[in-house]
């Protein structure tokens, strides 16, 4: 981050935490997904003529949820940077 701000900032920080996101299964958080995220929600009316390539879309989108999805619970993982602008 430092070579990437270089001295356009102070105080750089950083702190790890975990996202919790309640979900009943990992269909129900992709539903979720495919009709409150914009960008998803536009990719899922394109491929409304396309069967196939929707439930692709479908399945990889589940298994990336799968692996974050732990007792009805999204758990992601992140890093946040802040930093002053000087």
């Amino acid at each position: 981050m430092r070579e990437r701000l270089g001295s356009a900032v102070k105080d750089l920080l950083f702190e790890r935490a975990t996202m919790i996101v309640p979900a009943l299964s990992v269909q129900h958080a992709r539903l979720s997904f495919e009709t409150t995220l914009g960008p998803l929600v536009k990719l899922v009316a394109a491929l409304a003529g396309e069967p196939e390539r929707l439930a692709h879309l479908r399945a990889e989108l589940e298994g990336l949820i799968g692996e974050i999805f732990v007792d009805n619970e999204l758990r992601q993982h992140f890093l946040m940077s802040r930093a002053t602008k000087r």
